[in-house]
């Protein structure tokens, strides 16, 4: 009869379907769609007139880009709280052993590398240049390491989580672009801003999410710098109207250039709805729902601004990843 080693049972185990299962924990599956959406969002605010839909090889190439960095920042944030996840018994790959944390260490160093590699190709294949999509996934993965690795237990880390994100829409600029940060439109920079203070405000409300009990005042703070992040987009989409706006406000009046603004907060209403459920109740389990509600915002704030700048098509392919990442939430945990 042949025996097992403790090492080969792991080795099977992590190799087999619960070791797949296991590492689509490990990197949060269901948000992986978000991270691409930026990317994609990105590419149709570079340029005016032109977006991921006239490039669908680097488009692949840039979502792949930005998943791989996500997966590489997930996979790094759960190796860098092991010990205290064992301490806790806190449910996740690597502390049931399912995924050594050698492995996991070195996936995340890999996944960095292909996402530089396959961002800088993106870029390469539109316009011959490299240099600005490297800096800024350069720039990106220091945030995200600087994130995980020092700053996560800092108040420093909710703003850190919004750089990331707002580097990652980005990161889709400087594919389509392929020039300098001195040639992004002033719009680009605000939207991004935005972005990554809506994405920092969710991210202070989550702070305690595995608490019971949680507390008004920082879910006051996080839902209420959310809310200024939406309304930072709204403001700078009115501000700032993009060429497809400005022909429907000479086509149907000024009504259209409120329009989109306004429908940032239409399609906010279910996460603040949740959000005031969650400050009502002050329930670990309400908060979760409200997080993972904001979360998929992110994909229909992406697709709203490719709708305003790239058209129709582009903002619905965009919100159509709502689908996968619904379906892969009801199998794996997001946050």
């Amino acid at each position: 009869m042949e025996v097992q080693t403790r090492g080969e049972k792991k080795q099977i185990e992590s190799s087999g379907p619960s070791g797949w299962k296991a590492w689509g924990q490990l990197v949060r599956i269901p948000n992986t769609f978000t991270s691409s959406a930026d990317v994609l969002a990105g590419m149709c605010l570079g340029i005016a007139g032109d977006s991921f839909l006239n490039h669908p090889v680097s488009a692949v190439l840039g979502a792949l880009a930005s998943i791989a960095f996500y997966w590489g920042g997930m996979a790094l944030n759960d190796v860098v709280d092991v010990d205290e996840d064992r301490l806790h018994n806190r449910p996740g790959p690597l502390v049931r052993g399912v995924i050594d944390v050698g492995v996991a260490k070195g996936a995340t160093a890999g996944l960095f590398l292909l996402g530089a590699v396959l961002a800088c190709l993106s870029g390469f294949l539109i316009h011959g240049q490299w240099q600005f999509v490297l800096s800024i996934a350069a720039t990106l993965v220091f945030t995200i390491i600087g994130y995980d690795v020092w700053f996560k237990k800092t108040p420093l880390a909710p703003m850190l989580m919004g750089a990331c994100r707002s580097l990652n829409m980005l990161l889709g600029v400087a594919i389509i672009t392929g020039d300098t940060a001195s040639s992004v439109p002033l719009a680009v920079w605000g939207f991004a801003a935005a972005f990554g203070v809506y994405v920092m405000g969710f991210t202070i409300a989550a702070r305690k999410e595995f608490l019971s009990e949680q507390s008004r005042g920082r879910l006051g703070l996080g839902w209420g710098v959310a809310a200024m992040g939406i309304a930072g987009i709204s403001f700078v989409m009115w501000k700032y109207p993009s060429p497809r706006i400005e022909r429907l406000v000479a086509t149907r009046g000024d009504f259209a250039r409120w329009f989109f603004p306004a429908l940032f907060w239409i399609l906010s209403f279910p996460v603040f709805r949740r959000a005031w459920v969650s400050y009502q109740s002050l329930r670990g389990p309400d908060l979760g729902a409200a997080i993972r509600q904001a979360i998929v915002q992110i994909l229909f704030i992406d697709a709203v601004l490719a709708l305003v700048y790239a058209g129709p098509m582009a903002g619905l392919l965009i919100a159509a990843l709502v689908v996968p990442t619904l379906m892969l939430s009801r199998m794996f945990r997001s946050t």
